[in-house]
């Protein structure tokens, strides 16, 4: 009876201690949990590299003729922005104003390798169309960026150009597009354009914003205030807030316009 006492005895420590312990898969798992968080917890460093005309791979088409391209990985994965221009051809179409002339467009086109292959994800377009006058239709130089300012792991794209059909001295319209995993935010308005010695630069983040300026009685001063100044902020209500503060940065850091451009 005691022999038999002491065996159950036995197999009840066993039972008790061998419980205790964790499933080793279990603690692998865990462990794999610690050492590899999950991908949307992850801090990615994206750095964009500009790259040549060649090392875009064969299967990506664009409209135009290639004037940048970078590449970066990111949250969404290994993607190639384009940035293209079409120089000014004749068009029988009438623009606006009834008028017909030369049209030139630009394009931006952001691709994301998708298995073998890369896809388009989103295309920016447009154009001065139909222009009887001196045609404007550019990316500014140097202005596209591709930076993380809200540090999520989705580059945002910024691109930057202008727009004009001119015979006389007046500024170009401008255009900020921020893209950002599917959204995108703009800023428009006109350059500032020294139409005279005594014409001097004076917008400020403070009054870059026309909805934050008075309105003048006087024609010619209240044409004036819109140089160098966008429309209005709107559409960055529901935005990252570093996504305006840059915005309004890179419009003040661009807007001087020099005569003859």
């Amino acid at each position: 009876m005691r022999i038999l006492l002491l065996t159950c005895f036995a197999v009840f420590l066993f039972s008790c201690n061998s419980s205790s312990k964790k499933d080793p898969g279990q603690a692998m798992d865990d462990t794999a949990r610690m050492d590899n968080p999950p991908a949307n917890t992850l801090n990615f460093t994206i750095e964009p590299v500009k790259i040549l005309a060649s090392d875009i791979p064969v299967s990506i088409k664009v409209k135009g003729k290639i004037q940048a391209a970078w590449k970066w990985t990111d949250k969404q994965g290994d993607n190639i922005l384009i940035t293209t221009h079409v120089e000014p051809y004749d068009d029988k179409r009438k623009n606006e104003y009834g008028e017909e002339g030369q049209t030139a467009e630009l394009h931006a086109v952001l691709f994301l390798k998708k298995g073998d292959r890369y896809e388009n994800i989103w295309m920016l377009n447009d154009e001065e169309k139909s222009c009887p006058f001196d045609i404007t239709c550019a990316f500014i130089e140097n202005s596209t960026t591709i930076t993380d300012l809200d540090k999520d792991g989705f580059a945002e794209v910024k691109l930057q150009y202008s727009l004009a059909c001119r015979s006389d001295v007046s500024p170009a319209t401008m255009k900020i597009m921020i893209y950002e995993n599917g959204e995108k935010y703009s800023l428009s308005g006109l350059m500032w354009l020294p139409y005279s010695p005594d014409f001097k630069y004076d917008v400020t983040e403070k009054d870059v914003n026309l909805e934050n300026v008075p309105k003048l009685k006087d024609e010619t001063e209240e044409m004036l205030r819109s140089f160098g100044r966008y429309q209005s902020e709107k559409d960055f209500t529901k935005a990252p807030s570093e996504f305006l503060t840059f915005a309004r940065s890179e419009w003040l850091k661009y807007s001087k316009e020099k005569m003859g451009e």
